[in-house]
């Protein structure tokens, strides 16, 4: 159980692995601070079901790849809260096609969602967090970035920077207690997987080694375990969670 007094911002928590990373920072007492970038109705349905439960949670539409946006964002949530305890960037989107096929204006959205998002995000806290002497920033990557996939370049690259920003910053912050830590998880069940043919399915399902795919809880519980007391020697690390895909 965290410290009552703690929170921490979620980027992109109103579906998927994101809303399981709320769900479970809550359900551990953290106060947690998400934002959504359209699904208003998810991201309030959300917010008030875990409020309902005595749980902590604001939630808050941000387009993690605009500056001022970011900004206001966090001016906000440091006037009413103070330094966060943890940042974890989640935000992200896929935009699949073969290399050659890719257009400049959807790598750069690829990046502008997956990687700008982060350095905005991390830029907007950080001061603070320096400050209060303490924290944790985690990254939401995926073994895509260090296995490669058929019609993801873009996707992988940006997954990629994630780990080489986790590696970096951890150098640079540790002297402030602040640890930073990425998770990169395999084949887990989201609104993304089910877009998946019957076929690529079941292909992929025969490449990992415990034979399912993971759930998003198995990704939020790790999450928290990096979060925890548990997790306060561990510093630039990528915790992979794919049921041995990548082995």
């Amino acid at each position: 159980m965290s410290d009552e007094n703690k929170w921490v911002f979620v980027s992109g928590g109103s579906r998927g692995i994101g809303a399981e990373i709320v769900t479970e920072l809550a359900n551990n007492d953290y106060r947690v601070v998400f934002t959504y970038k359209n699904n208003k109705k998810r991201a309030e349905e959300l917010c008030n079901h875990l409020n309902s439960k005595g749980k902590q949670c604001y939630t808050y539409q941000c387009d993690a790849s605009i500056s001022k946006e970011v900004n206001l964002l966090a001016e906000e949530c440091i006037s009413l809260f103070g330094a966060p305890y943890a940042v974890i960037n989640n935000a992200g989107i896929t935009k699949d096609s073969l290399f050659i096929n890719i257009e400049e204006n959807t790598w750069s959205e690829i990046m502008n969602n997956n990687v700008l998002s982060g350095y905005l995000i991390n830029k907007a806290f950080l001061p603070h967090m320096i400050n209060q002497g303490d924290g944790c920033i985690l990254f939401i990557s995926s073994i895509t970035a260090f296995k490669g996939n058929i019609g993801q370049v873009n996707y992988a690259a940006s997954k990629a920077a994630m780990i080489g920003m986790t590696h970096s910053l951890a150098i640079e912050l540790g002297r402030f207690n602040i640890r930073v830590n990425s998770i990169a998880p395999g084949l887990i069940e989201t609104d993304m997987t089910q877009g998946l043919s019957g076929s690529v399915y079941k292909n992929m399902i025969k490449k990992i080694p415990l034979g399912r795919v993971g759930s998003p809880k198995e990704v939020a519980m790790a999450v928290n375990f990096l979060l925890s007391c548990g997790g306060n020697y561990i510093t630039g690390q990528t915790l992979v969670i794919d049921g041995g895909m990548s082995s």
